[in-house]
């Protein structure tokens, strides 16, 4: 699959690394090039320097042929935005954001926009071990 992930902090490097392995084609986009730099020679992935929302940065990801879209920035109003973007303007076939402050949640529910909470996995997943 062609990937683009929105977010090159913890969640984006290590998914984007386990992609790799797994043979899917992938694009990094983030606005910070310490971020990009920190993935190292090694990875095969593009690397795109540019604001993770903005429709030019994101046809120079290749949008167009994107079967997965994944915002993972630390911040909602990125990632909801860049959601929006890819889904409506796009139309990315599977959309998926970060929620990075929980009491955000309720703004991706009423865009209805995909979204994982790491928060909430972490904590249901230590309730489960004890």
């Amino acid at each position: 699959m062609y990937i683009i992930i929105a977010g090159c902090g913890r969640i984006g490097s290590n998914l984007a690394k386990d992609l790799l392995d797994d043979g899917h084609d992938l694009v990094i986009v983030d606005r910070d090039k310490q971020r990009l730099d920190l993935l190292g020679t090694g990875l095969n992935a593009t690397r795109i320097l540019g604001i993770e929302y903005d429709l030019d940065i994101l046809r120079e990801a290749g949008i167009e042929n994107a079967d997965v879209f994944l915002a993972l920035t630390q911040n909602d109003s990125i990632n909801i935005t860049a959601c929006q973007v890819a889904k409506d303007i796009f139309n990315v076939n599977t959309v998926v954001a970060k929620v990075a402050d929980v009491s955000k949640e309720h703004i991706y529910k009423s865009l209805n926009i995909q979204y994982i909470n790491p928060i909430k996995l972490g904590i249901e997943a230590l309730k489960s071990r004890i």
